[in-house]
C-alpha cells in the first residue's frame, strides 16, 4: 500500500472509530448543547487552547452552514502566524483567566475546550474557569495522548492533570500519541498528521447533531449561508444585526 493510501485509509478508520466509540457522547453533548441554545441570546463557547488547536474555533465560527451562536474565544499568543516558538506560552499558568475575563458568559451555557493533548497550563486553566463560572464544560482531546505522557512533562499543568479530569464531558478524537501516521525507513521520525481532521469531523458530527436536535425541539436555528452564493449576505445580515451584539469576534 502506498503512503497517500494508508493515509487515507488511517483517517478513514479513525473516523468510524469516533462514530461508533464517541456516539452516545456526542448524543449527551448535542442535546445538552441544544438545551442551551434555545435560548436565542444564548451561546456556544469554542476554545481551541494550543497551536494547531486554535483553528478549531475558527472551523465553526462564521462558517457557511454553521450555527450563527458559537462564540469563539480567539488568543493570538498562541496562534502560529505570530510566530511559532511564541506559542508555547500555552505551557504558563494563569493565563487563561485573564483571556476569558475578556468575554461575557452565563450560566448554563455550554463551553468546549479543544487541545489534540488536553494537558498544557492554557488548556486545563481554561476548562476550571468555565467550571467555575457555572458553564457546562466539554472537552475535545485525546485519551491515548493524554494517557501517554509522562507526568514530568514540560507541556504538563503543575497539577498533573488531563483535561478529562475536570470537564463536565469528554469528547476522544482518536488521535495517536506523536499525531503523525506515516513511517518509512530513513526518515527521522513519523510524518503526516491527522490531529486536526479528526477535531475538524468531531466538531462537525457535534453541530450537525446540534442542529437536529433544536428543529425537533421546535426551534429555528440561526445557520450561516454561504456569502459567495447569491442571497448569502442578505440572509446573513439578519443575524449578524442580531449576533453582532453577543459574539465578540464578529
Amino acid at each position: 500500500m502506498d503512503n497517500i493510501t494508508l493515509y487515507y485509509k488511517t483517517i478513514n478508520e479513525k473516523m468510524l472509530q469516533i462514530i461508533d466509540e464517541e456516539r452516545e457522547n456526542i448524543e449527551k453533548a448535542s442535546e445538552i448543547i441544544s438545551e442551551s441554545l434555545k435560548h436565542e441570546d444564548n451561546l456556544l463557547h469554542v476554545f481551541g487552547t494550543g497551536g494547531h488547536s486554535t483553528m478549531s474555533a475558527t472551523e465553526v465560527f462564521f462558517r457557511a452552514g454553521g450555527l450563527a451562536q458559537i462564540n469563539p474565544i480567539f488568543f493570538s499568543g498562541v496562534c502560529l502566524e505570530n510566530g511559532g516558538r511564541k506559542a508555547v506560552i500555552e505551557r504558563v499558568p494563569g493565563i487563561a483567566p485573564m483571556i476569558m475575563d475578556a468575554y461575557t458568559f452565563k450560566k448554563g451555557e455550554v463551553l468546549i475546550i479543544v487541545s489534540q493533548v488536553g494537558i498544557n497550563s492554557l488548556t486545563i486553566d481554561a476548562a476550571q474557569y468555565g467550571k467555575d463560572n457555572g458553564l457546562y464544560v466539554i472537552g475535545i482531546e485525546s485519551k491515548e495522548l493524554c494517557a501517554t505522557v509522562p507526568d514530568d512533562c514540560v507541556s504538563r499543568h503543575p497539577s498533573g492533570k488531563n483535561l478529562h479530569d475536570i470537564v463536565d464531558l469528554t469528547l476522544d478524537a482518536k488521535i495517536p500519541y506523536g499525531d503523525s501516521v506515516i513511517e518509512i525507513q530513513d526518515a527521522m521520525q513519523k510524518f503526516g498528521p491527522i490531529s486536526n481532521i479528526l477535531i475538524f469531523f468531531l466538531l462537525n458530527l457535534l453541530i450537525i447533531k446540534t442542529i437536529e436536535k433544536l428543529i425537533k425541539k421546535g426551534a429555528n436555528p440561526p445557520i450561516w449561508k454561504s456569502g459567495n452564493i447569491p442571497g448569502g449576505d442578505e440572509a446573513n445580515n439578519i443575524f449578524l444585526d442580531k449576533y453582532t451584539k453577543l459574539v465578540k469576534a464578529l
